[in-house]
This record gives structure tokens, C-alpha cells and sequence, in this order.
């Protein structure tokens, strides 16, 4: 019987009672964004010493931070560790969330909407 109640309890320990789905890294993220606009463009910061997001100016701060144009208009991609800190962000610059990603410079434009719904299952945040 103590044996019963010993892996009973591991049982419980080891499990997971979030149901939370795993985060996305960023090669699966932009690959969802690649689906759906092939003509996805990464854009790259001139030099080291000068990052295109700075993740300082985010509330979380976030982990790091990327720059892509859409049918030509810029969006940023905000890469947190914990969904918790990507929706705090998207909710504090009204963008868009999925999972461990927060996106801005979405709202408002009709296309990015769109975009952002589609390939990455990506919601809006108020």
C-alpha cells in the first residue's frame, strides 16, 4: 500500500497541471510567417553596436528582439521567455500575442490583421 501511495505521488508531482501549450522558438515562428508571405523580409541592423528593437523600451523587457517587413510594412517581433511576459507586452502596446511572442506595429493595419490571424493564430490584445 505505501508503495501504491509513493508512485501515486510522484505521479502527481510529475505531471503537468498547466494546460498551456509549448512556446514557439524563432525558426518556427518565422517559418509560420514564411507560409504565409514568401516574400517575408528579415531586416538586419546596420551594425552590432545598433539593434533594430531594443528590448529595453518594452514592458517586460523582452529577450530579443526582430524586425520583418510584410507586404512592405514593418512589423516587430518580441521573443520572452514566458507567455505570461508576452502578453503582458502586447497587452501594455496594444499588439498582437502568441504564445511566448508579442508582436507591434500590427494594429490598425488591415493586412498585418489579417496577416497575423492567419499563418500564426496570433489575438489581439486590449
Amino acid at each position: 500500500m505505501k508503495l501504491f501511495i509513493y508512485f501515486a505521488f510522484l505521479f502527481l508531482i510529475g505531471c503537468s497541471c498547466s494546460d498551456e501549450k509549448p512556446n514557439f522558438n524563432k525558426v518556427e515562428v518565422l517559418q509560420m510567417m514564411l507560409d504565409g508571405d514568401p516574400g517575408l523580409e528579415i531586416m538586419v541592423p546596420k551594425s552590432m553596436a545598433e539593434p533594430l528593437v531594443v528590448c529595453a523600451d518594452y514592458l517586460p523587457p523582452c529577450k530579443v528582439g526582430y524586425k520583418v517587413k510584410i507586404n512592405g510594412m514593418e512589423v516587430v517581433g518580441l521573443y520572452y521567455e514566458s507567455q505570461k511576459n508576452a502578453y503582458k507586452s502586447a497587452k501594455s502596446m496594444r499588439g498582437y500575442h502568441v504564445r511566448n511572442w508579442a508582436f507591434d506595429q500590427v494594429k490598425g493595419e488591415p493586412i498585418l490583421e489579417r496577416f497575423f490571424k492567419k499563418p500564426l493564430n496570433a489575438h489581439p490584445v486590449e
